[in-house]
């Protein structure tokens, strides 16, 4: 069931090690929707990727609209690889 969240206050949260690496919410995020289908987009910086270790990542999205009216997304599982070279990077 596809849910508009764009008038509710959201949490992204990536988790690793039973630790929140990284939170995004409502002013991160950017809000979209095509023929009942709706996305959420957000954008993670060099700096942000840099937080997370070689190993699985844990992805939920949790929301609450002005009612009082919360949930959460399932669970999303993705790995997180190794970087070789180390540390924010940028044009020559």
């Amino acid at each position: 069931m596809a849910i508009d969240l764009s008038e509710a206050t959201v949490f992204i949260s990536y988790e690793q090690g039973r630790k929140i690496v990284i939170e995004k919410t409502n002013p991160d995020l950017t809000f979209t929707s095509d023929q009942q289908k709706y996305f959420i987009t957000l954008e993670l910086t060099q700096e942000d990727t840099l937080k997370f270790a070689e190993g699985a990542v844990f992805i939920q999205i949790r929301y609450v609209f002005p009612t009082g009216d919360a949930g959460a997304s399932n669970i999303i599982t993705t790995t997180f690889d190794r970087i070789i070279k180390d540390g924010v990077i940028s044009a020559v």
